[in-house]
């Protein structure tokens, strides 16, 4: 089961006939869910940018499309390449809370888990710099 916030290498031709295989990140382990990371820019995507500088394993600048998320299954993952910041985490957050395009109980759902994956960051990041238990 993937993780929140984890990128990985998707077979994704059964959702779209072009393309055999796209990066994607884990927005719902619950569910599986993901968002595809496209390589243009589309408004229509309610997308945003997530730059090279920041992550190893794209090869320029790439766009997360917020519009809507995919079921994954587990044989449609080829291979776990890295993991979105925290920064862009919580863009992806603030897109999908304010989408009037996904449906409400899967907003609802993705915003709760995002919510919660952010909450357990920032609690562990604080305690291994502070010492704290």
């Amino acid at each position: 089961m993937p993780n929140i916030s984890e990128v990985f290498i998707v077979d994704v031709a059964k959702l779209f006939h072009h393309r055999k295989t796209k990066h994607c990140v884990c927005v719902s382990a619950g569910d599986d869910k993901f968002l595809v990371i496209n390589s243009e820019h589309r408004e229509m995507y309610d997308d945003f940018k997530i730059e090279v500088s920041n992550y190893s394993f794209l090869e320029k600048d790439r766009f997360v499309a917020c519009r809507m998320a995919y079921e994954v299954k587990d044989e449609s993952l080829i291979k776990k390449v890295g993991n979105l910041n925290y920064e862009d985490m919580t863009k992806i957050l603030n897109k999908i809370q304010n989408s009037k395009l996904i449906e409400e109980t899967e907003r609802d759902s993705i915003a709760f888990e995002l919510e919660g994956w952010l909450k357990y960051y920032t609690e562990n990041k604080l305690k291994n710099k502070f010492g704290k238990k």
